[in-house]
Order: C-alpha cells, then structure tokens, then sequence
C-alpha cells in the first residue's frame, strides 16, 4: 500500500493521476449532490401535488353532502344524460 501511495507521490505521472482523480471524485460529489436536491424537490412537488388534490375532492364531498336532494337532482343532471 505505501508502494503505490509512494509512487502517486513521487512520479509525475502519479501526481497528475492523483491530481485528475481527485478532480474528477469532487465532480462526480457536485453531480450527486446536484441530482439528489432534484430528485427531493420533485418528490416534495408530487407530494404537494397529491395533498392539493386530496383537499379539493374533501371540498367537493363536503359541498355534495351539504346540498339537499333537489339540488343534488339538478348538478346531476348538468353532467348525467339519459
């Protein structure tokens, strides 16, 4: 192990390795990060998106249950064709 971290820190060839290769591990970490933010606020979104749903068929219930048999009759039949 001290033989080949002796060589990354003795031969040009290794420091330009050892110099490209950490360049590239602090690349391939911004990317993850990057990507991982992403993937939370999509998921946040679709979450946001499912709740926002969820609330309006409640507000629907609620309003259908409110209305009297009449009422119910004429919005049914604004959208029900015999």
């Amino acid at each position: 192990m001290t033989a080949i971290l002796g060589w990354f820190t003795a031969t040009t060839v290794g420091k330009a390795l050892l110099k490209w290769g950490t360049v590239a591990a602090l690349l391939v970490a911004g990317y993850w990060r990057i990507y991982a933010s992403a993937k939370a606020d999509v998921e946040a979104k679709r979450i946001a998106d499912d709740l926002n749903a969820l609330r309006k068929k409640e507000d629907l219930n609620d309003k259908v249950r409110k209305m009297d048999s009449a009422d119910l009759d004429r919005e049914l039949a604004r959208w029900v064709r015999d």
